[in-house]
């Protein structure tokens, strides 16, 4: 027997110590691959958040523009994040109601409309409000809004709060949708400027953020006919089970801004930032809710 190798007395390892020694491995090598778990995934679980994004573009730019939300969000929580949308505004509201979602993107007048009836909490809103931007096709110019008499008028969801604000509008000019006018559903802001710029319709109804969205080639076929006044922003709203994790959540949201993915996002969408949204605001909201609350129960 050689010095240098003296002899190791063994003992052999029992199937119980074996099975233990590989579910250790199998615990390092996750570790290892995710670069560990923070102490908030332990305590939580990996339940994922379940995130619903009101359906303001098409799907596939919603979820792209959200990205660094949802990245963001995994780092913080040290959990999965799967976000979700929806056909229409209606449906959205359906799945709201229905306790579909975790932590919910909405309009105002049905994030109000959430909390009265289903107790969801306000968290959080954009900086930069909202309004309706009524545009015309610059091979068409209108010069008054008398020109829609019997012709059409694009819109993305007869439930948007700026749509509900501009048909306001124009019954105080004399113009009633269906007596006046028809109403074309085109379900998207893009769907809106091309139903203007192919002259299906006269005029359509748009946001600040849709014409973002808009490519350029679509965008030189169009002009701004008038704006309307702002009215609130999209608004974070957290459903009940979610109990105080809501409140970390909403100082996540807060502070989003000011991380890597936060300005990556706001690059992407050109809002302004968030900041909380008061008692006064919501209440304000009151007759807009009532006015969609009446609509959802009109039609199916």
């Amino acid at each position: 027997m050689s010095p240098g190798n003296p002899a190791r007395h063994t003992r052999p390892v029992s199937p119980a110590r074996r099975s233990f020694l590989r579910v250790l491995s199998v615990l390092a090598a996750c570790l290892a691959l995710t670069g560990g778990l923070p102490d908030t995934a332990l305590a939580q679980g990996t339940e994922a958040l379940k995130v619903g994004l009101l359906p303001t573009l098409s799907t596939r730019t919603l979820l792209t523009h959200y990205q660094p939300l949802r990245d963001y969000l995994e780092r913080q929580l040290g959990r999965p994040v799967v976000m979700h949308t929806a056909a229409d505004f209606r449906a959205f509201h359906r799945e709201t109601e229905a306790g579909s979602y975790d932590l919910a993107l909405t309009a105002s007048h049905l994030a109000r409309l959430a909390q009265t009836e289903q107790q969801m909490q306000p968290l959080a809103t954009y900086r930069a409000v909202n309004r309706a931007v009524v545009i015309m096709a610059r091979a068409r110019p209108v010069r008054s809004v008398a020109e829609l008499r019997g012709q059409r008028l694009a819109i993305f969801d007869p439930l948007a709060l700026i749509v509900l604000q501009a048909l306001h509008w124009l019954e105080g000019q004399g113009l009633r949708p269906e007596r006046d006018f028809r109403v074309v559903d085109a379900r998207s802001h893009n769907s809106v400027a091309h139903a203007v710029a192919s002259g299906e319709a006269l005029l359509g109804l748009t946001s600040p953020a849709g014409m973002r969205a808009w490519p350029d080639a679509l965008r030189d076929k169009l002009a701004v006919y008038m704006e309307l006044p702002p009215v609130p922003a999209l608004v974070w709203v957290a459903h009940p089970r979610l109990g105080r994790e809501a409140e970390r959540i909403k100082a996540l949201l807060l502070s989003f801004p000011d991380s890597p993915e936060g300005r990556e996002f706001l690059a992407r969408t050109g809002y302004e930032g968030l900041r909380e949204i008061g008692a006064a605001e919501l209440r304000a909201l009151d007759p807009a809710a009532r006015e969609v609350a009446r609509l959802l129960r009109a039609t199916p």
